[in-house]
């Protein structure tokens, strides 16, 4: 089933009214130089393709050669993105709890909100005992000689004349990738690689519902957040949660035992959004019905205000504690302790 058309529009939308982009200039210094601190130890960020992310067809913005990662001035944006990496985040030896994170920030594919959506999120689960590693997927690349307006355009045009889900299948490639990397490093960076999520906002919403929704149970993270952002394509038939009953089981719901989870099944959903986000409002809410017919049950916050792309930032609503939810929703869910197995 296809996302309709008009959710790529507003996203596009909001990823202009989130942008009011600073100058562009090359980094000095990243968060991968952090120190560590009493709580959290940030390390250099790792590329994604060990050798280089590999040349995608049907993909139109990949750029013509690899180069670093353009910063605004301010730290809070990163632009042209051509080699994929990521940055783990983790907590202290006495905090860690063995569960991590892939965070995704968002961007509309033409940037990350590197800080937001992906710096302040690591952080702040880091203290919490969740190691967290921050996804710098590749993003739409635009020329030193091409406007700002007509980058804008560039984009636009394919979001809505493009198949869905293409503009968006680079990033979704190297999350794949990237939680592959974590899964083989886990020993290395103390975690257990059954129990490693992903998180994304927006765009990254995109590609870490992309990521659960793998085609093989192997390549899927564990449990899964989407912020304000679900995947623009979602597959006609969906695993099957549940095991069937058994004959003789009662037809009444309230009669039957507890169902026994499907090998295969998708992971676990934490879906959330302000109901003033007048962007990703129908795709959001879509996806949830399709994974609700479908007899998964996820979890799903409806704030009632916040707008879009409210990430880690105050806004005095209740959208501001969306960070609280879904790590309350993890414990729940059992993955902070050493014994759990993905449900």
């Amino acid at each position: 089933m296809l996302i309709k058309r008009r959710f790529l529009v507003l996203m596009e939308a909001a990823a202009l009214a989130l942008s009011s982009s600073p100058t562009l200039s090359q980094p000095t210094a990243t968060d991968a130089s952090a120190a560590c601190g009493a709580a959290v130890c940030a390390l250099p960020a790792r590329p994604v393709w060990t050798d280089g992310p590999p040349a995608l067809p049907h993909w139109f913005g990949a750029a013509p050669q690899a180069g670093p990662d353009e910063v605004s001035a301010d730290g809070t944006r990163v632009h042209n993105v051509s080699q994929p990496s990521y940055q783990p985040f983790l907590p202290a030896p006495g905090r860690a709890t063995g569960a991590a994170v892939v965070v995704a920030p968002g961007g509309g594919f033409r940037e990350l909100s590197i800080r937001s959506e992906g710096t302040d999120v690591a952080r702040w689960l880091a203290e919490r005992g969740v190691a967290a590693f921050v996804l710098r997927y590749r993003t739409i690349y635009q020329p030193p000689s091409e406007s700002a307006e007509h980058y804008r355009q560039r984009v636009f045009t394919a979001m809505t004349t493009g198949p869905q889900g293409q503009i968006g299948e680079a990033a979704a490639v190297d999350g794949v990738q990237a939680l592959r990397e974590i899964r083989a490093h886990a020993k290395e960076f103390g975690i257990d690689p059954q129990r490693v999520g992903a998180v994304g906002f927006s765009a990254g919403g995109h590609v870490v519902g992309v990521m659960a929704l793998a085609p093989e149970p192997a390549d899927r993270p564990n449990f899964a957040g989407l912020i304000y952002g679900p995947p623009m394509v979602v597959p006609p038939t969906l695993p099957p949660a549940h095991l069937p009953y058994p004959p003789g089981t009662p037809k009444e719901p309230w009669l039957r035992p507890a169902p026994t989870p499907a090998p295969g099944a998708l992971p676990p959903f934490f879906i959330a959004m302000a109901q003033d986000d007048v962007f990703v409002g129908t795709g959001v809410r879509g996806f949830y019905d399709t994974l609700f017919a479908a007899d998964y049950r996820p979890e799903l916050h409806l704030y009632s205000r916040g707008g879009h792309g409210f990430g880690m930032a105050t806004r005095g609503t209740t959208s501001d504690h969306w960070a609280e939810d879904f790590h309350a929703w993890i414990e729940a869910l059992g993955f902070k302790k050493a014994s759990t197995t993905a449900p």
